[in-house]
């Protein structure tokens, strides 16, 4: 639904994509992951047909961005991460007006309107004006308007910014559902758990260059470590522990922290590795209370795969 080669784009002196390539199959959300400034805006902009590339090609729902335009524009819902709503509007009358742009009448009008609304959650706003509402809210208002025309594939640019965490979880269950529903998404965003919990895929960005991009599961296999939190039921198994730790060919250097009977620490280990761990701890006689394994995430990969490079 989504096949973009070697994107570049130029604004004055400043290059703000050199040669970015993505994919996204149908069904699959897609993050966007990279810092201020890494080119995730612009390669939505383009895959929106809002600017063209300098170089390179991009289809989106089989679509070319630049010789298929009005078709495209047909096919996808773009949410860019700043918008405004016409505040003297009700939400119901802010989503009818924007159904009859997209050419809906009558009772169509308004059950596109009706569906959207429930969608999002809300149909108990309807009557509520744009100028009062909540900036997770608005997000939701903008949301459905995105949603209209059914569109193929979505590409919601930072739409977590600025959300308080209960309007995050909202969101992040409406994505999932839009998911259900079989449509595609392109999510860009630098609130990394919010991701994990969503994405099939990623493409990590820094200064306009992709440094990394698969599916979660390859998220895994290329990172290779796990975080482990190991309880002891005193601090003399803590002890014991420690020891047997201290020359463990899989723990990464450096990476023991201990607080009492607790210690945390990375493996850079297969999930048999991890369990041959826990056998060897149980084998030698110390007593464990909880041994909890965090698989690696979003954060770790970006830290991992990034540099620090400003554009």
């Amino acid at each position: 639904m989504i096949a973009a080669r070697g994107l570049a784009k130029r604004f004055g002196h400043s290059l703000a994509l050199r040669g970015i390539s993505l994919d996204a199959e149908p069904g699959d959300v897609l993050g966007l992951i990279g810092p201020n400034g890494a080119g995730k805006t612009t390669t939505i902009r383009i895959l929106a047909t809002l600017i063209p590339p300098d170089t390179g090609s991009a289809q989106v729902a089989g679509c070319d961005v630049v010789n298929d335009v009005e078709e495209l524009r047909r096919r996808i819902g773009f949410m860019p991460e700043l918008f405004g709503l016409y505040d003297e509007l009700t939400v119901e009358q802010y989503l009818d007006f924007f159904a009859r742009v997209y050419g809906f009448c009558g009772r169509e009008r308004r059950r596109v309107v009706d569906e959207v609304l429930e969608l999002v959650d809300l149909t108990n706003k309807r009557e509520d004006r744009c100028e009062g509402l909540s900036k997770g809210v608005r997000q939701r208002v903008y949301l459905a308007r995105t949603l209209l025309h059914d569109p193929q594939v979505l590409l919601l640019d930072e739409p977590a910014s600025g959300l308080d965490p209960q309007a995050r979880i909202d969101l992040r269950v409406l994505l999932g559902q839009l998911k259900e529903q079989g449509k595609t998404l392109l999510v860009s965003s630098h609130i990394l758990t919010e991701l994990e919990q969503v994405c099939t895929r990623v493409v990590v960005i820094e200064a306009g260059r992709v440094r990394f991009a698969g599916t979660m599961s390859e998220v895994a296999e290329t990172l290779g470590e796990r975080e482990v939190t190991l309880r002891l039921l005193d601090e003399v198994g803590a002890d014991k522990a420690e020891a047997l730790l201290a020359n463990h060919a899989k723990l990464r250097a450096n990476e023991l922290t201990r607080q009492g009977a607790r210690l945390t620490f990375r493996l850079a280990a297969a999930p048999a590795d991890v369990a041959g761990l826990h056998r060897e701890l149980v084998g030698g006689g110390i007593d464990v209370f909880s041994f909890e394994v965090r698989e690696p995430s979003l954060e770790s990969l970006f830290l991992d795969v990034t540099q620090g490079e400003v554009r």
